[in-house]
């Protein structure tokens, strides 16, 4: 099965595009600092650009390979947390990003006006545990904390 498959019914995929090209996943992974986390390339392979719905309330977006390049060259990510990779955004000011954070590595949101490992809180383990098991919806739905 995949992610798509699997997702919570917390979850809903409003807006989808096409999957991403092997030259675009690759493009990414040669831009990153971290391994290229195995849930993001799978949903990649399927589809990009996505809005999911979040229990009716608000919207998390996944972006694709080259828009996760653009998203973290615009906003200097790498700078603020080098070994980190940005996924997505909350629409509301918030950032979902791979990183090893004080709660080890996995993924967590952080304000896009203030980028530091310090103020960054753990969603999830993965993306996969966000979508499929629900674990960490609650931070995500608080409008980060």
């Amino acid at each position: 099965m995949n992610i798509f498959e699997e997702i919570s019914d917390m979850f809903f995929v409003e807006v989808k595009d096409l999957p991403a090209s092997e030259g675009d996943i690759i493009s990414l992974q040669n831009f990153s600092t971290i391994k290229v986390p195995n849930d993001y390339e799978e949903m990649s392979k399927i589809a990009t650009e996505l809005e999911i719905n979040v229990k009716n309330q608000m919207y998390i977006r996944i972006w694709s390979p080259l828009g996760c390049i653009e998203m973290n060259e615009a906003h200097r990510i790498q700078k603020y947390i080098p070994e980190s990779l940005a996924i997505g955004d909350d629409e509301g000011g918030y950032v979902l990003i791979y990183m090893e954070g004080k709660e080890g590595f996995g993924l967590y949101m952080v304000g896009f006006g203030n980028i530091d490992v310090e103020d960054a809180v753990l969603v999830a383990p993965s993306l996969r545990d966000l979508l499929i098991n629900n674990i960490g919806i609650d931070v995500v739905m608080s409008g980060y904390v």
